[in-house]
């Protein structure tokens, strides 16, 4: 990770920065990143920030432009249909034979030495095929704004597309810099699309720093993430209704399989058995009704009928209050994480985590100061933390305020806008 720059405040003045998102107008973890960052960055430097982004509705297609002190931010909308939108959220967890497949053709094709022999050469000539919830015009809007702004800088934030790779293209053309900044788990860099537009790009950023391909390290920038610690306060939180006795393990993710909702009811079976007592609370929209279905079946299987909650899709002062009630944050997660926002989110709240170690979520927690990191597919190691937890309030409250001071060490949005300007001034010569 980027160490914090002395004296940053003014650095990127009248500089021009463009972006290019598979961002909405709101509700995802991408979205508000990039609001946090360019609030942040324009908070410190008088700068205009020209940001392309999806909508899916055609009648929101016009620019809007945002004046924040001496400096703007210009939203530029692209279409997309609206079934694209969500076209994969239903996907279950890879199987066994699945993951060993994916492995098995990341091992063979893109290891450093192979790529270097052969991508460079051969690959470069493929193209990278079009998916859904692409916008279609994307790379001559791009083209046309290049008229319009004095751009220093291309930041590429949803790459592996060949919309991205028409972004990279088209900045190589126009001389411009452009680096990527991929905000998932970095093995994702392995495949072909990212790997290639990895090697086109000057410099490449992330959210976290697991798992780096080799052939990518000496370029690769650790960006984390970042959040308002001064909002996600425990002193802020209002009362949640309905309110419990018992302690709260909370799960806010999206209701699809991978997000592990029906790890965390198994778990829970296990725990009523022994007697602990707690409640279920999830949050977060419902990506699968066939999912959902089969999650309300476990429930009443584990006979949690009475133990589990759901609030719905929670905006962020919601989730503050959720969080301020928990006992724990429950997250075991199968999804090849970036760096979790709710991690971060969670223990700005004090609030201890349990969760599932894989993608970038180990650069998140503290292992032993601020939760417990566990094993994937160890269920037992599960319930045994989360016995732990609900068993020991004075652990709880040792693992909260570690967890508080470690996020505002790491991870205000002081923190992020820092590193943000450090890469951006390396790459490009601001």
């Amino acid at each position: 990770m980027i160490p914090p720059p002395a004296h940053a405040v003014g650095r990127l003045d009248g500089r021009t920065i463009l972006r290019y998102a598979h961002a909405y107008e709101s509700g995802g973890g991408l979205e508000q990143y990039l609001a946090d960052l360019n609030l942040a960055l324009c908070q410190r430097s008088r700068l205009t920030i020209v940001q392309m982004q999806m909508t899916t509705d055609r009648m929101r297609l016009a620019e809007t432009e945002e004046t924040i002190g001496g400096s703007r931010i210009v939203k530029v909308p692209l279409w997309v249909p609206p079934e694209s939108k969500h076209a994969s959220i239903n996907a279950r967890p890879p199987g066994a034979l699945a993951r060993f497949k994916t492995a098995l053709r990341n091992r063979l094709v893109f290891t450093p030495a192979v790529y270097h022999a052969v991508a460079k050469r051969v690959l470069q000539n493929w193209p990278v095929p079009r998916r859904s919830g692409e916008p279609a015009a994307a790379g001559a809007k791009f083209k046309e704004l290049l008229t319009r702004f004095p751009v220093d800088l291309v930041a590429v934030h949803s790459c592996g597309g060949s919309d991205a790779s028409e972004m990279l293209t088209a900045a190589s053309r126009a001389r411009l810099p452009a680096v990527i900044i991929h905000h998932f788990a970095n093995d994702r860099f392995k495949s072909f699309a990212l790997c290639r537009q990895a090697m086109q790009a000057r410099a490449v950023g992330g959210v976290c720093g697991v798992a780096v391909p080799a052939y990518l390290r000496e370029r690769f920038t650790n960006l984390a993430d970042g959040i308002d610690v001064d909002f996600f306060r425990r002193e802020n939180a209002r009362p949640v209704s309905p309110a419990f006795a018992d302690p709260i393990l909370f799960l806010p993710a999206r209701i699809t399989p991978t997000k592990g909702q029906l790890d965390l009811i198994r778990a829970g079976g296990k725990l009523l058995q022994e007697g602990v007592r707690f409640q279920i609370v999830f949050a977060g929209r419902v990506d699968s009704e066939a999912y959902l279905a089969d999650l309300k079946k476990a429930i009443t299987t584990a006979g949690l009928t009475e133990r589990v909650y759901f609030t719905g899709q929670l905006d962020a002062a919601g989730l503050r209050d959720w969080y301020a009630a928990a006992a724990i944050l429950a997250f075991p997660t199968h999804h090849h994480e970036g760096l979790p926002r709710i991690l971060l989110e969670a223990q700005a709240m004090a609030l201890p985590v349990v969760v599932h170690e894989i993608g970038g979520t180990a650069d998140g927690v503290k292992s032993g100061e601020t939760g417990f990191l566990i094993p994937e597919n160890d269920p037992a190691q599960l319930v045994q933390r989360l016995r732990e937890l609900l068993q020991n309030p004075a652990q709880r409250e040792q693992f909260g305020q570690a967890g508080r001071r470690w996020i505002e060490s790491r991870f205000s949005l002081t923190c992020l806008a820092e590193r943000h300007e450090l890469f951006y001034c390396q790459v490009s010569n601001l």
